[in-house]
């Protein structure tokens, strides 16, 4: 019974194979519409330049794809005056050629990197090349040829010379081995003489007047060909044959086009009918017949497995030979959320709630998909099969398969939105509101446990072996299996993660993966239903450059691991694993979910794509990817700075003026999905840089100084990584910071230096003679400043001996005179006394009186302490009190704004005001006495005026005799440089008044006693 059950699996995994080997879907293609290419319209022809970029040629365009960018190249110049290149054809040497309408020559790169024509037409050209348009060219070693309607001109490169060969109605020239032919309208095959001038026939080839349309080379000795009338014929130089395939595979029709692929085989285009790839055996290998595919115009390859075709529209890269092949409304299939499943052999695909079933179309062709017939009332929104049984879902129950005949409801279940099943049989229908358990017992299918309740909405769901594992979201994850009778649902909302958004499953074997964002996962071991560690299965996970987020296992053993962009495999070998980043890389479809059916049939869908992994062809064609520099361009000028190609490995040298570079590289080929991402870094950094888009790098502003660029391709995104290409450049200095720059720099300092030098020494003089100068001036003024510095000092001495001195009288001469006057007062008081001896007493009282008062005016002269307060106002108010207390009226009156007078002057205006009170009060016999104080801007005024008897001034002043007190006056108003003024008369009272100007100040101070 295990062999029968053996035998069964091993012929149902065979039939599952050949059926998957059966379905088949588009190559990947990308489309470049003429709009994005440039000014290119329909017609135009496609070919490579010397660096292996594709080319879009069409009159006055030349225009290639550099990885992602067009690139137009065409000299606009020369188009404006009337040198247009309407082909061009590249020699194997790297010469490049070009034919157009009356002209013809070499192509060359300008400074501007553009490519340029160098007419080789002379003067004296036949008339018919005039009006002929050379489209049709062939490079051979010796020369280019270049053919049109009339004629054909052959350039020879040695003698620097043309040839010409005319010749009516031309329709193709090409080449086999070191020949070349000739066909035209109308006439037999020829080729060409270029020795003798002539065009011989070749009678052997009769094709009966008909002109070949196309040409291919199958090897170095064969050509195929394509004649008007339709016949695809090999011809080896002399005769020609049929075409086997052409009959084998009934490519009837207009061949529009013909090319050899480069991994063998070739690709014929049929208008009205598409392109067909053929193998060298003659084997049909792909065959693409959807409208864009009717009217192709040119064909171009140069690498193996892409191919390049030029339609009315668009020119589009074929990658025909790559490992995924794609689904969609051109196949019949319009795609919105996928569900792919193996049913009778047969692969079913739900989509937008409907079943399609595919279709196999002729070897080579894609496989259709059609609508199923029969389908389930409410739609198919929930699909699960295993062999000859499939359960549909939807939101009135669940649905099985009936035969071919349709569908019988199978369970009540409302809001169907999975169904998952199991490996032992069992099929989970997951609803929004209540779950259920089918199984498969005596032909039909059951519930076998009671529902629980439903988990809402449910967005994805994995079948594992024993259990149903469904994506929540929110950091949440279920698990639904049978425990004996009975459903069982356990939820995951505990995780260690509290920042993951989504939690991903991945389920390998009985191991289940759950990932949240990058770095963190927990696995789940269904065997004992407990969490376990993984860590060979994390540290093989960990290798990939990309976060996995779900992976499943096939039964080979290979796991299959999907990130944001793609999938990634880990394949066994040797007991180790091999990875593959770049294969399975879906460009712009992100989170693919990874669809494994019985025989390893592997699929890939989206929310709107789908992907089939081809198994039919050997392992896809990987075409390293090593960078190359294309073009070196001055930022500023837009200049091209290098010759392509480099004709030398020096470093180039740039003066400083072009120091803003930009680099552009080329990947070196198309084989690509995804557009290279360059990595960079400059002088052997640590640390290589993503260049951010395209492959153009910029350095605005280098210094000088030497510098080596490495560029290599990025390994996390690309089908395989070549070595770094390097590239050494040289940025020479400014004219200001060369050694000749230096060295006049240097004499200019040393000139400076000198120069700096001798002005010092000059200031150095000058400023001597300046010190000795000021030195003469601060020796006068110490001089100055000693003298007054001694006069004060003696100035202090004396007054600190009249201070001394007028303490020494006051204390032993006037106290004694003061007691003398006492004992003479109390001695004339007594009645005793006799008249003679009371006269003589009374004049020696007067005597003693007259003697105190001198000897009182003296001390006064020494010292004051009426001007301790500083102020001179307040000093005369004080002196008035002392001098008549009652008697006698006194008026103060000070105006002005006080000044700080020297002690000097307060001193003798104090004494000349004190004399002339003192005057007015004993001599003048004066009821009122005004004292006026005047401070002024430019002097100090003092004036004392009495209503005294008065006297005549010069009368007084005459006598040599007595009054002193009027010569004490003039003194001191002598020593403090005031003018004195006495007006007086007598019987008319008398005025003093002494006026000091401001500008003695300083001088008073300095002779201040």
């Amino acid at each position: 019974m295990r062999l029968v059950a053996a035998l069964a699996g091993l012929l149902a995994g065979v039939a599952a194979a050949a059926a998957a080997e059966g379905v088949r879907g588009l190559p990947f293609t990308r489309s470049y519409p003429f709009e994005e290419i440039g000014n290119v319209p329909r017609g135009a022809r496609l070919s490579f330049d010397a660096f292996g970029r594709v080319a879009v040629i069409h009159d006055g365009v030349y225009s290639v794809l550099n990885d992602t960018v067009w690139v137009d190249m065409g000299d606009r110049e020369a188009e404006r005056g009337g040198v247009s290149m309407a082909n061009v054809a590249l020699a194997d040497d790297g010469s490049a050629y070009y034919g157009g309408l009356g002209s013809w020559g070499t192509a060359q790169l300008a400074a501007n990197g553009r490519l340029c024509p160098s007419p080789k037409n002379p003067a004296d050209a036949p008339d018919w090349t005039l009006n002929t348009s050379f489209t049709e060219l062939v490079a051979t070693a010796d020369g280019a040829y270049f053919a049109g309607w009339n004629g054909i001109v052959f350039w020879d490169r040695a003698r620097q010379e043309n040839r010409f060969f005319e010749c009516a109605g031309v329709a193709k020239i090409f080449r086999v081995g070191d020949r070349v032919f000739v066909s035209a309208h109308g006439r037999a095959l020829h080729t060409i003489d270029v020795r003798s001038g002539v065009l011989r026939e070749v009678p052997e080839a009769a094709f009966g007047g008909v002109a070949v349309e196309c040409t291919t080379p199958l090897d170095e000795t064969h050509v195929l060909l394509s004649l008007r009338d339709g016949r695809l014929v090999v011809f080896d130089g002399r005769t020609a044959s049929p075409w086997p395939a052409q009959a084998r595979h009934q490519l009837t029709g207009f061949v529009s086009n013909l090319h050899r692929l480069v991994d063998g085989g070739v690709a014929v285009a049929i208008t009205g009918k598409g392109l067909f790839l053929i193998s060298e055996e003659g084997e049909m290998l792909s065959s693409m017949t959807t409208p864009q595919h009717h009217r192709i115009t040119a064909i171009a390859t140069r690498e193996p497995g892409v191919l390049w075709v030029a339609g009315e529209d668009a020119v589009e890269k074929v990658l025909y030979a790559g490992s995924l092949t794609s689904f969609g409304q051109r196949l019949g299939l319009p795609v919105s959320w996928p569900i792919v499943l193996r049913w009778r052999d047969r692969i079913v695909v739900s989509s937008s709630g409907q079943l399609y079933e595919a279709v196999a179309g002729p070897p080579g062709a894609p496989s259709r998909f059609a609508l199923m017939a029969g389908q389930p009332a409410g739609g198919a929104w929930a699909v699960a099969a295993r062999g000859a049984q499939m359960l549909v879902g939807n939101v009135t129950g669940v649905f099985a398969t009936e035969g071919e005949n349709g569908f019988v409801r199978v369970a009540d279940i409302g809001e169907v939105a999975h169904l998952a099943m199991v490996e032992s049989g069992h099929c989970y229908a997951i609803g929004r509101k209540e779950i259920a358990v089918l199984r498969w017992a005596n032909n039909r299918w059951s519930e076998c446990a009671p529902r629980i309740p439903g988990l809402g909405h449910p967005a994805v769901v994995h079948a594992a072996k024993r259990s149903a594992w469904v994506e929540l979201g929110g950091n949440k994850v279920a698990r639904i299996s049978l425990s004996g009778d009975r459903l069982k649902l356990q939820m995951f909302d505990d995780l260690p993660w509290k920042d993951a958004q989504w939690v991903n499953v991945g389920i390998v074997g009985d191991l289940v993966v759950l990932g949240g964002t990058a770095g963190e996962r927990i696995f789940y071991d269904e065997k004992t239903e407990a969490r376990c560690e993984a860590p060979e299965l994390q540290r093989l996970l960990g290798r990939s450059p990309y976060w996995i987020t779900r992976i499943q296992k096939d039964d080979a053993g290979t796991l299959w691991a999907a990130h944001h962009q793609g999938v990634v495999t880990f394949t066994p070998v040797d007991g180790g694993y091999e990875m593959d980043a770049s294969t399975f890389d879906l460009i712009n479809d992100q989170y693919p979910v990874v669809h494994l059916l019985p025989g390893n049939d592997v699929w890939f869908s989206t929310g709107r794509s789908l992907h089939h992994v081809e198994r039919r062809r050997g392992p896809e064609a990987r075409t390293p990817l090593q960078p190359m520099l294309v073009s070196v361009v001055d930022g500023r000028t837009n200049v091209e700075l290098r010759e392509r190609p480099a004709t030398s490995a020096a470093p180039l040298q740039l003066p400083f003026a072009q120091n803003s570079l930009s680099f552009r590289f080329f990947s070196g080929g198309y084989s690509w999905r995804r557009a290279p991402v360059y990595e960079f870094r400059l002088n052997g950094g640590d640390r290589w840089a993503t260049l951010g888009s395209g492959s153009l790098l910029s350095f605005p502003g280098l210094r000088e100084g030497r510098y080596r660029l490495e560029v290599r391709i990025a390994e996390s995104s690309q089908r395989s990584t070549g070595s770094p290409v390097a590239f050494a450049f040289e940025i020479l200095p400014p004219w200001h910071r060369t050694w000749p720059a230096y060295a006049s720099y240097g004499l200019g300092l040393v000139l400076a230096l000198a120069g700096v030098i001798r002005w010092t020494g000059h200031r150095t003089r000058r400023r001597n003679l300046a010190l000795e100068r000021l030195v003469e001036e601060r020796t006068n003024q110490l001089k100055s400043a000693m003298e007054k510095l001694n006069e004060e000092t003696r100035n202090l001495a004396t007054l600190a001996e009249r201070q001394r001195l007028a303490g020494e009288i006051h204390d032993s001469l006037q106290q004694g005179l003061s007691g003398l006057m006492l004992q003479l007062d109390a001695t004339l008081k007594l009645p005793t006394l006799p008249g003679d001896v009371r006269s003589r007493l009374n004049v020696a009282r007067n005597m003693v009186s007259f003697t105190r008062h001198e000897v009182q005016n003296a001390v006064w002269d020494m010292e004051s302490p009426l001007l301790d307060d500083g102020e001179l106002g307040g000093a005369l108010r004080k002196l008035t009190t002392l001098i008549s207390p009652g008697a006698v009226a006194m008026d103060i009156a000070v105006s002005g704004a006080p000044a700080a007078l020297p002690p000097t002057i307060k001193h003798h205006l104090l004494r000349i005001a004190q004399e002339a009170i003192t005057n007015a009060v004993r001599h003048a016999s004066a009821t009122r006495v005004s004292v006026r104080l005047d401070y002024r801007p430019d002097a100090v005024s003092l004036a004392i005026a009495d209503d005294g008897a008065g006297f005549s001034p010069d009368e007084v002043m005459s006598k040599s005799i007595g009054h002193f007190g009027l010569r004490g006056l003039r003194s001191r108003a002598s020593k403090i440089g005031g003018e004195l003024r006495i007006e007086s008369s007598p019987g008319q009272g008398t005025q003093v008044r002494v006026v000091v100007p401001t500008s003695l100040f300083s001088d008073a101070s300095q002779r201040s006693a």
